[in-house]
């Protein structure tokens, strides 16, 4: 029983450890894929050290079913860990459909609406990679990714930067699309809504939002310059006001980008939309 006790442990102090680690200092801010790497791991880590505890548990119990130790209460004691166990297990999984549907339902509905609008108001299509990016007739400053794989970008985006920003602005959303952002940030909102008073599910959710925005800036910003991106986001974010924008913009004035520049500059292919 010492194992299920210490998978228990490891359990509990990963939970309790992450958010004091990770959710703290600037290390986050210069690397952030290795905050996100820790963060999925703290998050594996705890999980599988749950799931291990009671796994190593059933085992124990089965091992020394026929063994004095346990006597005659052997056979009472293996079924209410067994129903114990699955009742456990099909409350947790009960949990995260239910949770889960809302999130699936909103991103759903908002998949959607770019998707019309993409249908609806394109003039210009580009290829840029394996990534099509669609412009569209709007006022607003957009630029997001859809369910399909495009990006979107708006007319109004074009309007505001340079042809050399906008790409910029495409890079970062390629990066999102080609990193899978979109299945961590699900994940963590997830475990957020599943566990909602534990302080890690609040910071695992929290920090990572932000943690891939950091990463898909410095994805732009190898293939663009720093310097590009920088403008872009700073005219992007006086523009619409987001303080978030402009924080991003100071922190790729101020902090170099780590790893390796993207060689690729892959070049892109317009077809306009009559």
């Amino acid at each position: 029983m010492v194992v299920v006790f210490a998978l228990l442990g490891s359990a509990v102090l990963v939970t309790a450890a992450a958010p004091l680690v990770l959710a703290r200092g600037s290390w986050r801010v210069r690397h952030p894929r290795v905050a996100i790497a820790l963060w999925l791991a703290a998050f594996a880590a705890g999980a599988l050290s749950l799931l291990g505890s009671v796994a190593t548990a059933a085992v124990i119990v089965m091992a020394n079913l026929h063994t004095s130790w346990l006597g005659a209460y052997a056979p009472t004691i293996a079924s209410l860990f067994v129903w114990v166990g699955l009742g456990g297990v099909g409350a947790l999984v009960a949990l995260a459909v239910t949770r889960s549907e809302p999130l699936s339902e909103a991103q759903r509905s908002t998949d959607s609406a770019a998707i019309l609008l993409a249908a609806r108001a394109r003039y210009r299509v580009e290829c840029v990679g394996r990534q099509h990016v669609t412009y569209v007739r709007e006022d607003r400053l957009l630029a997001c990714c859809t369910a399909d794989g495009r990006i979107l970008i708006s007319s109004a985006v074009e309007d505001a930067l340079p042809r050399e920003e906008v790409r910029a602005i495409v890079e970062h959303e390629r990066s999102h699309l080609r990193r899978r952002h979109a299945r961590v940030l699900q994940l963590a909102r997830l475990n957020a809504a599943c566990f909602p008073l534990l302080p890690s599910a609040r910071e695992f959710a929290r920090t990572v939002s932000l943690l891939t925005e950091l990463v898909a800036d410095d994805d732009a910003a190898r293939v663009c310059g720093r310097a590009v991106l920088c403008n872009a986001l700073s005219r992007l974010g006086t523009a619409t006001g987001d303080t978030g924008m402009l924080l991003r913009a100071e922190r790729l004035a101020a902090v170099p980008v780590f790893g390796h520049a993207d060689k690729r500059k892959l070049s892109a292919v317009s077809v306009v939309i009559r």
